[in-house]
């Protein structure tokens, strides 16, 4: 699923939508350039989730933990270097806890070229979310759920 939005605001509804069909222990993957609107989405997941506190990047705490309607986890790993750093975080207690996992720069989740999250994490099912910004306020946003078949992604506005 692709979306355009023109606007934060449009991100953020955007991301309204997506929270209201994630359940207890689901992953979130995101993946784009800094500044490309994550935190912005993952305001919004959140407030899809039912939580209504203001959603910070944990750029410098790594991890914030919110509540909604159920646990969030808000990962950031852009700070670590290595997928030693990011293993030493513990995040099994995260990706395999009783709530939703938001996880930017996802990509560090990954030990090497050719391994997946199945080799370093045992994660197969999970949605992955790639940002681009072609322009100062415009996002393309493509969404692609992994083995979730029992979401409904039905609620969603009219892709863009």
């Amino acid at each position: 699923m692709q979306f355009k939005t023109e606007s934060p605001e449009e991100t953020l509804a955007l991301g309204q939508s997506i929270g209201r069909c994630l359940k207890r222990q689901d992953i979130v993957l995101f993946h784009g350039d800094l500044g490309a609107g994550k935190t912005t989405l993952t305001q919004g997941i959140c407030n899809g989730l039912g939580m209504t506190d203001y959603v910070r990047s944990p750029t410098f705490t790594l991890i914030n933990e919110y509540s909604g309607n159920i646990p969030i986890y808000h990962i950031d790993l852009y700070r670590l270097d290595t997928f030693a750093d990011v293993n030493n975080l513990g995040l099994e207690d995260y990706l395999f806890g009783d709530g939703v996992t938001l996880v930017e720069w996802a990509e560090k989740l990954i030990p090497s070229e050719g391994a997946s999250l199945r080799d370093s994490f045992g994660i197969d099912k999970f949605l992955e979310i790639r940002i681009l910004s072609p322009g100062p306020q415009s996002r393309l946003i493509h969404l692609s759920p992994t083995l979730m078949p029992d979401h409904d992604w039905s609620i969603f506005p009219l892709q863009k």
